[in-house]
């Protein structure tokens, strides 16, 4: 009893139907599928039969009159329908939908008997035009589906005298519409993709219109063509057109709930959605809008979703002052240089925005003399601007849980500049111009768990993650990274905050790709000492040979190759980064500014090492050597780019060599000193042979 209340729970979940029996005669009308809903109503689904005469062989006898049925014939060849009718199946079809089947031109008595059906669908075949000559057999149909069916108009004979409620005539390749096409009480119609140019007034007399599509068309103005009273109407889609204003009669709309006009050519709102008190969903992305003001907005107090995204929008102007219920707000790709948050004060619901992609060269708090903002936003996307400082605008925002600050120009991070973001989960401030990371040390972020501080100019860190105590991710790859202190994550341990392992411990991931430090000697020990702390480096590293690779000894407190400077930002910028701005148009995709790929040359202005041996060769101040080509090097006369960090290891490495030559040759001339000392003892002990020869002589 448990496992089949445990396997019907499953197939819940997966969404199969559980509580759907299958008919009871269901094997013998296969490959035909049947199923009975709560309603008493059979599904009856037959799909890719040859021919109308094996649809009827195989249902004919197993139901009856009595039988309410919703029958689907799809991707079947039914040539001989023509000459059939659906009386022969003797049952009462309510629902009745032949989709991809290559009907075409359809005859009357084929659906006699069909006054039950209140749902045709003829979709996706080769009608050409309305089957108008059907709705005598269905005069009790409420909704017709006749999308892709490639008919090219509608007359004002089409629906004359039919029920119907909703129509769909979606897909189509209809350009004209007579002013009276449509029956006065639809209330749902879908128009999309199309090839209309104008609606010719067919619409203005659906006054029980709730829902109208009309999008993907050739429309560019609207003025005039919705429904004079029109107090039902909910949605309106006309997006993917041409249309260049919002047509005025929105104003008297004053139930609408949703509306969509991206992908137009808006210039402004014109104050036409003002008055919509029961707005909820605006979305107008993909536009020219160039302007927004106070009356746009003015009461739309219940407004949840405005989407202004790619547009070109330079100020907010306090347009969103009143939207009381606001909850997502999309600005990308627009113009705006500058957001100050007075724009969002006061605006509680709101819990995302998206910034990215602007111009945004400076961020303004709430005016000081605000005791609360009550602002309680959770996501900040303010990636891919023109920010080179935060100034502490962000200080008073105590639910955001991620802020994307990537692919900006900021330099530092100061300490009051992240102070109060008690509840942040994710920082990412990859792809920009930080140096250093060590006012972070200052400030306290208590449940930040993965920090994204990528592609910068990092070098050291020493104790930068002091303030950072459950963090469990932090990508630093393509950095110029050469030491960690020993201290760097003796505060930090990572704890999971969410899911189903909430507030249990777990390992620190430190990415360091790309960074000089994983082509230290001593990167074992560097792994071994972060191990003992639950934390663990993964990364790739493109040395250079084991040669070239610094020896210089390291000050205790930390672990890595520590030159004695390191560069500064601005005078590095200035002589190495790329252009930052070219032809008015924000450059945000910056390259690192010191290579450590051992694929890349390193060039550096130091002696050539065979003049090293050569105390009177004099160097010039600008030979150029390139330590690269199977260590050939090449000497050229030019101003060479100078990278201090790499200077600094190949003075140290160089000076270890002279260090090294300098002993050798000590060694050198006390070895001969020693053999001197000794031929001169040897010569000591004997006579000279002219002495001898005339001891000889002698009488």
């Amino acid at each position: 009893m448990l496992v089949s209340k445990m396997s019907a729970l499953l197939l819940s979940i997966l969404g199969l139907s559980v509580g759907i029996p299958h008919c009871p005669m269901w094997k013998e009308i296969v490959p035909c599928t049947c199923r009975m809903d709560s309603t008493k109503l059979t599904t009856i689904h037959c799909d890719r039969m040859t021919s109308y005469d094996q649809v009827v062989k195989l249902l004919k006898g197993h139901f009856s009159p009595a039988d309410r049925v919703s029958l689907k014939l799809s991707f079947s060849k039914l040539d001989d329908l023509p000459f059939r009718s659906f009386k022969e199946l003797n049952m009462s079809i309510e629902n009745l939908k032949l989709n991809h089947d290559n009907l075409g031109e359809l005859a009357a008595d084929t659906f006699e008997g069909l006054n039950k059906v209140v749902f045709l669908s003829l979709a996706d075949n080769y009608l050409g035009k309305v089957p108008e000559h059907l709705w005598k057999r269905m005069t009790g149909v409420k909704t017709v589906d006749l999308g892709r069916t490639k008919i090219t108009e509608l007359t004002e004979s089409n629906f004359k005298g039919l029920p119907v409620v909703c129509l769909v005539l979606a897909g189509n390749s209809i350009s004209y519409m007579d002013q009276n096409t449509f029956p006065r009480q639809v209330e749902r119609l879908h128009l999309g993709r199309n090839n209309l140019k104008t609606l010719n007034k067919t619409l203005t007399n659906l006054s029980d219109l709730v829902w109208l599509f009309a999008n993907s068309n050739d429309l560019t103005d609207i003025e005039a063509e919705l429904p004079y009273d029109a107090k039902k109407l909910k949605m309106i889609h006309f997006s993917n057109n041409r249309i260049e204003r919002l047509p005025q009669q929105l104003k008297s709309l004053t139930n609408l709930d949703s509306l969509f006009f991206q992908f137009n050519h808006l210039k402004s709102l014109d104050g036409t959605l003002g008055k919509a008190r029961r707005l909820q969903r605006v979305v107008l992305e993909h536009n020219h809008i160039s302007m927004l003001t106070k009356e746009d907005f003015a009461e739309n107090e219940i407004l949840e979703s405005l989407i202004l995204g790619h547009n070109r929008i330079p100020a907010l102007n306090n347009s969103l002052l009143n939207l009381k219920s606001l909850n997502f707000l999309n600005i990308t790709m627009n113009r705006l240089t500058e957001f100050s948050f007075q724009e969002i004060v006061g605006l509680q619901e709101l819990k995302s925005i998206d910034l990215s992609y602007n111009q945004i060269r400076t961020l303004v708090g709430p005016a000081t003399n605000l005791v609360e903002w009550n602002i309680k936003l959770t996501e900040l996307k303010l990636d891919h601007n023109e920010i080179e400082s935060l100034n502490g605008a962000l200080s008073g925002l105590p639910e955001l849980l991620r802020l994307n600050l990537s692919f900006n120009k900021l330099r530092k991070i100061s300490p009051d500049d992240l102070i109060g973001l008690d509840q942040l989960r994710l920082l990412d401030v990859s792809h920009n111009y930080l140096t250093t990371m060590e006012e972070t040390s200052k400030t306290f972020l208590p449940r930040l768990e993965e920090l994204r501080a990528s592609h910068n100019y990092l070098t050291i860190l020493e104790r930068d993650f002091h303030g950072l105590p459950v963090l469990c991710h932090a990508d630093l790859s393509n950095n110029q990274i050469v030491a960690l202190g020993r201290d760097l994550v003796s505060k930090t341990r990572c704890k999971i905050g969410h899911g189903v392992h909430e507030g249990t411990w777990d390992t620190l991931k430190i990415y360091l790709q790309d960074n000089p430090i994983l082509c230290d000697a001593a990167l074992p020990e560097i792994t071994s000492s972060m191990e003992i702390n639950h934390t663990r480096i993964y990364g790739v590293a493109h040395c250079p040979p084991l040669s070239e690779q610094p020896v210089t000894s390291k000050p205790n407190a930390f672990l890595g190759y520590v030159p004695d400077t390191t560069p500064s930002l601005p005078a590095a910028i200035s002589a190495n980064l790329p252009t930052i701005e070219q032809d008015g148009e924000p450059n945000n995709q910056v390259k690192p500014l010191y290579k450590t790929s051992a694929y890349e040359a390193i060039q550096l202005s130091i002696p050539h090492r065979n003049n090293l041996e050569d105390p009177n060769h004099h160097v010039q101040q600008d030979q150029v050597v390139d330590l690269h080509q199977n260590d050939q090097y090449r000497v050229d006369q030019a101003q060479a780019t100078i990278d201090p960090v790499k200077q600094e290891k190949q003075l140290s490495k160089l000076a270890s060599e002279i260090e090294e030559l300098r002993s050798r040759v000590e060694e050198l001339a006390s070895q001969n000193q020693i053999l001197l000392n000794q031929q001169l003892g040897n010569k000591s002990t004997e006579k000279p042979p002219n002495q001898e020869l005339g001891e000889d002589r002698k009488p």
